[in-house]
Formats: structure tokens, C-alpha cells, sequence
């Protein structure tokens, strides 16, 4: 099922010899067929344009509803602390801007005071608290901008910045909305506008109303000198609009009738009016009855002519309606409208097994970048073509937007090979003379019987796609209930979390070290385990999520208060407290200053720094947005102990150990694992030569065995971790060593 431009089909006429009496009657049908003619050609019209505004009240609630979504994300982005400044706040979302339209954003506080991204000062920006009196995205009617001479709307929502209460604000040109709505009906005879429901003018793609706050009613009164009869259309045009009630009417002077249809959208009560002539039609009537006056020989013929000369132009005004409707003008192919509209016709038709993929072009706004819109949009129009080409038939395929596309196919052979196929053909095509190898990241669903829903498939294949979108080495993901399942229990974790939390649900356990000659305590590693209710949720299940959405950061707070607390006990128990390593986690180094909440906390046990081992992941000191040695410094400064976890895993460099602040390596066990004991050649011996050279301790994790142990002992490590001493253990078991 591909798109095509004859997808409504045209109807054949053949000419037929009319009989006598129906060619001398002929002339007494004239008017009537006129009539007829004219009134199913007005229908038309009105199905039409209805269809049409609908279309483009469709496509500004799309908008505006992605616009609004963006601010939402925005807004609870900086309320759940992921962007404490209004800089890093500019610099995570400055880039999307272009997607959604915006020409600017900006955070202002309650005295309308505030800054823009691109470093517009505003001072006491009028009617502010407009915006501060709002719960929810507020989407403003048209204002004068403060920096250009355009009129503009504002997205805003509130957040806390600097323990403030503030907007976030993103700027969008009122005329941007221009483009998104049908500016040209029957030829460029008709046009749109967008009002608010008092009747002022936000929007006229006519480009006739070039003063601000001018009420579409009284314009149209005063432009076309309505009478009263015609006024009175006009004046309940208006009604509706208060009343929230959508409406189509025609109005006849000047020899002409115009066609309104008025639609709501779904924000501040806005309307699209829209308005087209029928003086596209008129030479089509007037030639309709020349042919009967003059010509009365041929009038049956003359006719029928006409009928299928007003059919024909009708049609081809549908189509071009359809085209605007439904088909993507860069590669000929369905939108989402189309796709969502024929999808559940390909399944009542198509039976078997039936796939969905969503396919997405890697890193294609680089592209742009780099080559483009125009030779990019020849790149949008071989992908489509390529995958149309391989699958070849029983499918529909579609570009949904941007560089994500669409199919729906029939297929029973392997699924695999026929993705495969796909990629290998995009990873080398050549547009205007030029190599280009596009990495694909597609989504995968086979539909089953009771799948009805389109939107819930999509879903499914979005889901799928996510799991591979920016990865190289897996090109596709096919949807599994492990997915869901997976999306399931994360989802399960995120709504407990925060109650766990407060329920101390997360329990601290302790893994001793040793000193490798006499066996001797050396410390211990702090380490977190959750305990819901009888079942214990596996640390790799929640800390990997809670490092995505930013929870590691009150969770390590909490384990270090709680491990402070511990120590401080022993050493009141005991006279005195090992050495104890606590785990960091990265996600607190956006925040330079982070290692003041422990300071804190040192300072409420009264715990000497000296005994604190903060263990930082390998991955955190190549991290480019982190300024890691700024941070390793100022954290050596007060006392505490650093080492680095899993060396040797990542990406650092040699001249990490020497330019950073390190006191201890941890070798991770992958290496123990890998020791050829028969061997001198193992990575292990190169990692503790280096450790000696720069004078830096060495603990060994995942000590299992005897001959491990030994080895490691003979190496020089200075304390050795692992099952073979200990497994990590309770705080009462942890407390017999002392």
C-alpha cells in the first residue's frame, strides 16, 4: 500500500447519444442543472474547508501542545534540582529552541526583572504578575517584543531557581504561527486567521491587517460593507466564538460568496477562521451557460462536458487538499495523519505476520549542520526510498516527522535479514556526487490479533527504538514483553523510591578489607542494599536508574550520614573507627560546591576526614562537563582520602595519576579474573608497577581464592577486598572485626 497522488480515485465518464425528448428538454434543465451544479460544488466547498481549517487547528494544537510539553520539561527539570542556575538552564535547552520554533528564552522574577539566553537584560516587565498567577504552562495572547519590532507570545511556567521563585519563559514570533496554518484555499483565492475569542486578529495570512488589536468582526464589516442581513452572519460568527462553538456560513455581495468556517483550538479560547471566494468557480459556470445558450445542437453534449470538466477540478482540488492533509512534500510519502488514517485499513486487509518499525536517522541534525536542508531533504527522500525498495510490497511507508519514518508491512520471512538489508543499503548512498553513510536506529513490533489501537503500537515501537538510538553496535530492537517488563519495574522503582527513603528501607552494608602480610582489618567499603519488606531489589536494578534520574544524589547522602553515623558509634563503642570507603557518584559533580553537604555531616559526628575514603568511578574523571580536578583539589584539601574505582575499565589517560589528587587505585576484579598465574604478562603486574612508581596505594576487589590471594600478596598490593576474606556484611556482623 504506497502513497499516491491518484490515492482518491477519479470517476470515468463515457458520453453517451441522449435520446430526443431529453435533448429538447435540455434546455428546460438548464437552470435547474445550474442549480444543482452550483449547490453540490458550494457542498463540496463546505466539506472542503471544513475539512481543511480542521487540518490546521490540528496542526497549531500539535504545536502549540509540543511547545507547552518542552516548557512542562523545563520547568520540572529545574524543580527537581537538575539545573540550579539560570546559565545551565540557558545551556541544556538553548539548542532545542530551533526545534520548536522559539527565538528565545528567558527566566524572569517577580519584579520583572530577568535575563534572556542570548543576554537581553529585562527590567520590570509589564503585567508580570499575568504569568506568576498561573499553575500551569501559560501561553500569553500577543505582546510587543522588548527586543525586535515583532509581536510575540510567551510560554511560561514556574520554578524555583536560587531558592526563588521565578518563570521560565520561551519567546515565540506570533508570525511563526503563520506558517503552520493553511495560508492558501482554491488557488490562493482564500486564506486563514487566527483571532482570540473577543475577536482581535493575531494572525491574518492575507497580509492585509498591519495594526495591532483589531477586531476581525468590525474588519470585515467595514472592508466588505455588509448589510444588515449580512452583518447579522457576522454578529453570530461572534456568538459562537464567545459560546465556544465552531460554525460554517457563506455570505454573497459584490457578485461573489464567500465561504467562513471558524474552528477552537485548544489553548486561550483561539479560533481559525477561515476564508475562501468562489471565484475560482464562476468562469466555470458562465462558460456552463454560454454552451446552452449558444450552442443548442451540442447542449447535451455541452453538458456532460461541463459536468465532467467541474467533477475533474473538484477532484483535483480534493487531491491537492489531501496532499496538504496527509502527504510530506519533501519525500512524497504519508505523514503521521495518513499513517495513523490507513493503518487500521492495512490490518483489516492484511493478515499473517505484520510488523511495525520506526526508523531514525543517527545524529542527522549534524547533517544539517553540515550539508543543508535542500541536499538533506534528498537524503529524507532516499531513506524512504530505500526502505520501500526493500520491502517492495504489502506495506505502507511513511515519514511520521523530522528523520523518523514509519512502515507497516507484511512479512513472513526473517525479520532480521530484512532490517539488515535496510541499514546496509543507508550506511552508503550517494546524493549529488557525495558518499554519505547513515548509522539507522529502528524500532521493532510485531502486531498481534488483538492490536487495534495505532497509537498504542506506535508506543510500542518508540519504546523499542529507545533502546538502541545511539548505539552502533545494535541497529534494532524487536519488542518483547523483557522491555516492557523492564519499563514495568522501573516504574514500580521511581514511585517507591522516595518513600523508601524516608522509610530507611536502604540498608548499609560493610565489606571489610585486609592487609595482605598479617591479614589484619584494614577498613571497609560502605555499600547500599534495598530492603522491601522479605525481598532484597538487587543494586544493579535501582542504582543505574536512580544515576539517570539524578536520585543517587539524595540516596548518597544518605548512606554517607548513615555510615558517619556508624563510625561514630564505634569509635565511641570501641575507641576508635576503621578507615571507611564510600561510593560517589558522578551525578554530584555538576555541582562543584556538592562537598559542603558533607562537611556538614563530618562536622555533626565530629568524624576526622583522614578516615573517609570517597571512591570515585574512573568514568567521572574524563566526564568533559565535569571539572574534575577543581573538585578532586578542594576535596583534599579538607582531609579526605581519594580513590579511584574500576581503574583501568574506562577511558582515563596515565597522566590522569599524575596531574590528579589520588591517594589509593582499586583494581577492579575483571583483572583478578583474567591472571594468568603461569604468566608476568598480566595487566594486573603493569597496574601495580605504575601504582609503586607514582607512590599510590593499590586495594585488589574480587579476591576469591588462595592462589589469587598470593598472587596479588606477591604483587605489593597494599590491602586486598573480596569473598575470599568477606562477603559484604551487616554493621552487627562487620563490628566482630573490631
Amino acid at each position: 500500500m504506497e502513497t499516491k497522488d491518484n490515492y482518491i480515485p477519479l470517476k470515468r465518464y463515457t458520453i453517451r447519444i441522449w435520446v430526443l425528448p431529453i435533448f429538447i428538454l435540455s434546455i428546460l434543465f438548464s437552470i435547474f442543472i445550474y442549480n444543482n451544479t452550483k449547490n453540490i460544488i458550494y457542498q463540496n466547498i463546505y466539506a472542503n474547508i471544513t475539512e481543511l481549517s480542521e487540518q490546521s487547528v490540528t496542526n497549531l494544537n500539535q504545536t502549540i501542545t509540543n511547545q507547552i510539553q518542552f516548557v512542562e520539561t523545563m520547568a520540572d527539570s529545574i524543580n527537581k534540582g537538575y539545573f540550579k542556575t539560570t546559565e545551565s538552564v540557558f545551556h541544556n535547552f538553548a539548542e532545542n529552541m530551533e526545534d520548536y520554533k522559539f527565538t528565545r528564552l528567558a527566566i524572569i522574577d517577580k519584579n520583572g526583572n530577568g535575563i534572556t539566553n542570548d543576554g537581553h537584560i529585562i527590567t520590570n516587565y509589564a503585567n508580570i504578575e499575568e504569568f506568576f498567577e498561573q499553575d500551569e504552562v501559560y501561553l500569553s495572547e500577543n505582546r510587543p517584543s522588548l527586543i525586535s519590532d515583532e509581536q510575540v507570545n510567551i510560554y511560561s511556567k514556574k520554578c524555583y531557581i536560587d531558592n526563588q521563585e521565578k518563570i521560565i519563559c520561551a519567546i515565540i514570533e506570533t508570525n511563526n504561527y503563520k506558517s503552520i496554518l493553511t495560508t492558501k484555499l482554491f488557488d490562493g483565492k482564500g486564506g486563514t486567521y487566527l483571532i482570540n475569542n473577543n475577536g482581535v486578529v493575531l494572525i491574518d495570512s492575507f497580509d492585509e491587517i498591519n495594526e495591532n488589536n483589531i477586531n476581525l468582526f468590525n474588519y470585515i464589516n467595514k472592508k466588505y460593507n455588509l448589510n444588515l442581513s449580512q452583518s447579522t452572519k457576522i454578529s453570530k460568527m461572534a456568538r459562537d466564538i464567545k459560546n465556544k462553538r465552531n460554525g460554517t456560513f457563506d455570505i454573497t455581495f459584490n457578485h461573489h460568496t464567500y465561504f467562513f468556517n471558524y474552528e477552537k483550538i485548544d489553548v486561550n479560547d483561539w479560533y481559525v477562521i477561515s476564508l475562501v471566494s468562489d471565484d475560482t468557480i464562476a468562469k466555470e459556470l458562465t462558460d456552463f451557460l454560454f454552451v446552452f445558450l449558444t450552442a443548442s445542437i451540442l447542449l447535451t453534449a455541452a453538458i456532460i462536458t461541463a459536468c465532467i470538466g467541474i467533477d475533474i477540478s473538484h477532484q483535483n482540488k480534493n487531491r491537492k487538499l489531501f496532499r496538504t492533509a496527509f502527504i510530506d512534500p519533501v519525500t512524497n510519502l504519508g505523514n503521521l495523519q495518513y499513517f495513523r488514517a490507513n493503518s487500521n485499513l492495512f490490518l483489516e486487509h492484511q493478515k499473517g505476520n505484520r510488523y511495525v518499525v520506526s526508523i531514525d536517522i543517527s545524529k542527522f541534525k549534524a547533517f544539517n549542520n553540515i550539508y543543508g536542508y535542500e541536499f538533506c531533504n534528498k537524503i529524507l527522500k532516499s531513506v524512504g526510498n530505500i526502505i520501500k525498495d526493500v520491502i517492495n510490497k504489502d506495506c505502507m511507508v511513511c515519514r511520521l516527522y523530522s528523520d523518523v519514518f514509519a512502515v507497516i508491512f507484511k512479512y513472513n520471512k526473517d525479520i532480521d535479514s530484512l532490517l539488515n538489508r535496510i541499514a546496509e543499503k543507508a550506511s552508503n548512498i550517494n546524493i549529488d556526487d557525495t558518499n554519505i553513510k547513515l548509522n539507522l536506529s529502528m524500532g521493532v513490533y510485531k502486531i498481534q490479533k488483538n492490536d487495534t489501537n495505532i497509537d498504542n503500537i506506535l508506543s510500542k515501537v518508540y519504546m523499542s527504538r529507545s533502546k538502541v538510538k545511539g548505539q552502533y553496535e545494535q541497529l534494532y530492537y524487536i519488542y518483547d514483553e523483557n522491555l516492557e517488563n523492564q519499563l514495568l519495574e522501573e516504574q514500580e522503582i521511581e514511585s517507591n523510591m522516595k518513600l523508601a527513603l524516608k522509610n530507611k528501607e536502604f540498608k548499609i552494608y560493610y565489606q571489610p578489607k585486609f592487609y595482605p602480610e598479617d591479614k589484619k582489618l584494614a577498613g571497609a567499603e560502605a555499600l547500599v542494599r534495598w530492603y522491601r519488606g522479605d525481598t532484597i531489589v538487587p543494586p544493579n536494578k535501582f542504582i543505574p536508574l536512580f544515576e539517570k534520574n539524578r536520585f543517587i544524589i539524595k540516596l548518597d547522602l544518605y548512606i554517607f550520614e548513615q555510615v558517619c553515623k556508624d563510625m561514630a558509634s564505634w569509635k565511641e563503642k570501641y575507641g576508635y573507627a576503621p578507615k571507611v570507603s564510600i561510593n560517589v557518584s558522578k551525578e554530584h559533580f555538576v555541582n562543584p560546591n556538592f562537598i559542603d553537604e558533607y562537611v556538614k555531616i563530618i562536622k555533626k559526628y565530629n568524624i576526622d576526614t583522614s578516615n573517609i575514603d570517597l571512591e570515585i568511578t574512573e568514568s567521572a574523571t574524563v566526564d568533559k562537563q565535569i571539572n574534575i580536578l577543581e573538585i578532586m583539589n578542594k576535596i583534599k584539601d579538607l582531609g579526605f582520602i581519594i580513590s579511584i574505582d574500576d581503574f583501568g575499565t574506562g577511558y582515563s589517560s596515565l597522566s590522569m595519576l599524575e596531574s590528579m589528587p589520588i591517594d589509593i587505585i582499586k583494581v577492579d576484579k575483571v583483572f583478578v579474573d583474567k591472571v594468568d598465574f603461569n604468566s608476568n604478562k598480566n595487566i594486573i603486574n603493569h597496574i601495580m608497577f605504575i601504582s609503586k612508581q607514582l607512590e599510590l596505594e593499590t586495594i585488589v576487589e574480587g579476591v576469591e581464592t588462595e592462589e589469587q590471594f598470593e598472587y596479588v600478596k606477591n604483587l605489593g598490593c597494599n590491602m586486598i577486598q573480596g569473598y575470599y576474606f568477606s562477603k559484604p556484611i551487616t554493621k552487627e556482623e562487620f563490628e566482630k572485626y573490631l
